[in-house]
């Protein structure tokens, strides 16, 4: 299996938002975390979050088909990248396409030096996932309800 990384661009947001609404609608489904889950963002909010400056955008290809999407956030002065709503279809899940997708948009930024994330601390496979391409636990939780915690990550 090889996925394509290609960069967003302003045309692909209709692709991006129902990869994200399909993604995250589960998640959502579960934990009912209204004000932090990536499914209640509007259309607009998410093509502003793609557009902001220091943030580029990727859709992940595989065999001709936009399976997932995730925004990178690059701070120039730290040198460091955030990745923030990185979601794959559910029937794509369980692939290995998040991590292959991960390790290569880190190797297409050379510049970076520290990577952050967060994640649903009680979806295990997620946690799983980060710690297996290197990410380690900051120490750092927020409780969101009584259902669900974020845990970030960094890896250096």
């Amino acid at each position: 299996m090889k996925i394509e990384i290609i960069r967003f661009k302003e045309s692909d947001i209709d692709t991006v938002y129902a990869i994200q609404q399909m993604a995250y609608k589960p998640l959502y489904e579960k934990y009912h975390d209204d004000g932090s889950n990536p499914y209640m963002e509007s259309k607009e909010t998410v093509f502003r979050k793609y557009m902001r400056a220091g943030t580029t955008g990727y859709l992940f290809v595989l065999d001709g088909t936009a399976v997932g999407a995730v925004r990178i956030n690059i701070d120039d002065a730290d040198k460091s990248g955030r990745v923030s709503a990185l979601g794959v279809l559910p029937q794509y899940q369980g692939r290995g396409i998040a991590q292959e997708a991960l390790l290569e948009i880190e190797r297409m930024h050379p510049e970076v030096e520290r990577w952050f994330l967060d994640t649903i601390q009680e979806e295990a496979g997620n946690c799983h996932l980060y710690e297996k391409i290197g990410y380690k636990k900051s120490g750092r939780t927020e409780v969101i309800n009584e259902r669900m915690t974020l845990v970030f990550y960094e890896k250096n």
